[in-house]
């Protein structure tokens, strides 16, 4: 009796295995007969026997396997009309069949065309994703290609290669990051000698690349071979990252001079209501003349230490700016000269030269924006007159805006104010365009054609209360607020 109860349990364990092997579950003789079928005769024999099944959602599940299996199989059979050529659409194809052959169940086999055509299909396409580079892509296909197809001969073949790949673009990934740590160093020799240790490793690498490909035995046309090439763009690339480090340094000398020249005196002046004399403009230009030759005195001291990193032509460049912003210097100095014609034109604005620094339109870079300049009062009695300079470069329509923090009235002109009763005798034209302008802003549209030279004169109209401030600012265009 206990024998036969053995026996028994051992039985029942056995149809519990087979059970597990099958796929099958409650012992449900349909789904079994139908996963044999599946397994002996193809898919499509498996439905005779999975339509029997009594448990409606267990149906459902086991004859979905059958329309996944057709859509995965029509995804690798509409390849044969695909042209080669057209990459994107067959691995588009593949990768709907594994989609589709990865949600069957694990106890159904592939049959062994099918296996062998979606093998050998997405063999190629991780081939090819090598050869573009996109290693990642590649090795998570290869991965799942494994599972799906199992045994095919042009994965095993291929496995070496997206090995081979993934090692190679380690390697270039560690010298990518390396050149990412080197331009994140703030001391610029340290910086230029980090980006130089960095692509004097390059060489060594396109030649273990190669090295790598060669003991794999992949052809000179696979994609592993390609990938390898492409590596010589690696120094072409940190070669980029190493020029842009010296660019900005050259920017960033520009800047200063340019920022240089539109600092602001410090503190108040001495003069009535914190006003600055003529002497204290003048001193003021002088310590700006001298500050911006230091400048340009670093920079050659720069190019002489990397003169293969810096062409003569920028040299060039940063000292005919500097020659230019001298020359604009040594003009506010003669307008200073004219003590007596200048004391009759109001206060002066600070810096007295703006304009310079006009972006091209489009561009957002702070340090091509016009710089703005500065006058305040206090104590105000009545109308009080202002004058500046601006250089605008010819064929600039560049807008001249004058903008208050109340909305007392402003007027520009051409010619020398002096006062209000000589406006209105001479009949002085007043510049802003009174329709284009935006709240306590007031605009002189296309400025470098209204104004006859370089000097512009502006009144400022008694408000409600005694003081009031304000910044001047030349604009690439006035509409789209762009300095």
């Amino acid at each position: 009796m206990k024998k036969m109860k053995v026996l028994a349990l051992l039985a029942a364990t056995a149809m519990f295995m087979s059970c597990v092997s099958t796929g099958g579950s409650d012992n449900d003789p349909a789904v079994n007969k139908g996963v044999n079928a599946w397994n002996s005769k193809g898919p499509a024999a498996a439905e005779a026997y999975w339509v029997e099944i009594k448990d409606a959602e267990k149906q459902k599940k086991y004859l979905n396997y059958i329309k996944l299996f057709n859509a995965g199989n029509n995804a690798l059979e509409s390849t044969d009309t695909v042209k080669a050529s057209n990459e994107a659409k067959l691995l588009s194809a593949c990768n709907t069949a594994l989609t589709k052959f990865e949600a069957i169940d694990t106890s159904l086999k592939l049959p062994a065309d099918v296996a062998e055509k979606g093998g050998t299909l997405t063999a190629a396409r991780i081939d090819k994703l090598i050869g573009a580079g996109k290693i990642a892509d590649a090795t998570k296909m290869y991965k799942r290609a494994n599972k799906v197809y199992a045994g095919n001969a042009s994965l095993a073949a291929i496995s070496s290669q997206v090995t081979a790949a993934n090692t190679i673009n380690s390697k270039v990934a560690s010298l990518f990051e390396q050149a990412d740590k080197a331009g994140q160093i703030e001391d610029f020799d340290a910086k230029i000698a980090a980006y130089d240790a960095v692509l004097a490793k390059c060489p060594a690498l396109e030649s273990e690349a190669n090295a790598i490909v060669k003991s794999t035995g992949a052809a000179s046309n696979s994609g592993l071979a390609v990938y390898a090439k492409s590596v010589k763009k690696v120094r072409q690339d940190i070669s980029v990252q190493h020029e842009a480090a010296f660019r900005e340094k050259i920017y960033d000398f520009k800047d200063r001079i340019g920022a240089e020249f539109a600092r602001q005196p410090e503190g108040p002046g001495s003069g009535k209501n914190g006003s600055y004399t003529l002497d204290e403009i003048h001193d003021h230009y002088v310590s700006v003349s001298n500050n911006m030759d230091k400048i340009y005195n670093e920079l050659l001291a720069f190019a002489a230490k990397y003169n293969k990193n810096v062409s003569q032509e920028v040299i060039d460049d940063v000292k005919a700016q500097k020659n230019d912003l001298n020359a604009k210097i040594a003009q506010v100095n003669r307008e200073i000269a004219n003590k007596k014609e200048i004391e009759s034109r109001g206060k002066t604005v600070m810096p007295l030269m703006i304009g310079l620094f006009n972006p091209a339109p489009g561009s957002t870079k702070e340090s091509q924006k016009s710089r703005p300049a500065k006058f305040s009062a206090k104590g105000q009695k009545g109308s009080e007159y202002w004058w500046g300079m601006v250089s605008i470069p010819k064929g600039q329509m560049n807008d001249l805006v004058i903008t208050l923090k109340d909305n007392r009235t402003v007027r520009v002109f051409n010619e020398n104010t002096k006062s209000g009763k000589l406006i209105e005798k001479n009949n002085i034209q007043d510049l802003v365009s009174r329709s284009s302008r935006v709240g306590n802003s007031w605009p002189v549209l296309n400025a470098g054609s209204q104004l006859k030279g370089s000097n512009y004169f502006f009144e400022i109209q008694k408000g409600k209360t005694d003081s009031y401030s304000g910044e001047v600012v030349v604009y690439s265009s006035f509409i789209v607020r762009m300095r």
